[in-house]
């Protein structure tokens, strides 16, 4: 599918949709629970105010990856925008998914390596280390959120191929 170029306005609209939308504001809540539910990190506690900081935690590195996420994609030149897959086949859809996970279109149409997606997971989930407490603020610990952000971005493109209706209708993609 051919799409116009996003302007870095429409790439800022789409960073900050992610961030402060369903999927930044549902996935933060998301993943509060269940490092609520396994008490990570311990220091934290239980109750209200534990949930309230990982919250806070979750949801500050959604907005440092959306950051990040923009000023590469602008620097770069990379869409950010995920294009549904024009095969039929459920195995040609599913392999656009992962493709698209690490595999981005440029400005001009050209598909490259998705060194945004893939900088700002990992840089994000670095910097998440500086307010973690030292249980869970380990190197190792920032690349497996890295790791982890991308299976969630993987996941989201997985429901944009497969349930046309969460895909954006705003940013100019034709379902």
């Amino acid at each position: 599918m051919q799409a116009a170029p996003l302007s870095v306005a429409g790439k800022f609209k789409t960073d900050v949709t992610q961030a402060l939308g369903l999927r930044g504001l549902l996935g933060a809540a998301i993943g509060s629970a269940i490092a609520q539910g396994t008490n990570t990190p311990g220091e934290w506690g239980q109750g209200a105010d534990a949930y309230g900081q990982r919250f806070a935690s979750s949801f500050g590195g959604y907005l440092s990856r959306q950051t990040f996420s923009f000023v590469l994609e602008t620097a770069l030149h990379e869409d950010p925008r995920y294009f549904p897959s024009t095969e039929h086949s459920k195995t040609a859809r599913f392999w656009n998914v992962v493709k698209q996970t690490l595999i981005t279109r440029t400005d001009s149409g050209r598909s490259t390596f998705a060194y945004a997606t893939v900088i700002s997971a990992f840089g994000a989930g670095q910097l998440v280390n500086t307010w973690q407490p030292k249980s869970t603020g380990h190197v190792s610990d920032g690349i497996e959120r890295g790791f982890i952000t991308l299976g969630l971005d993987a996941t989201s493109n997985l429901f944009q191929e497969f349930v046309p209706r969460l895909r954006p209708r705003e940013l100019g993609q034709k379902p």
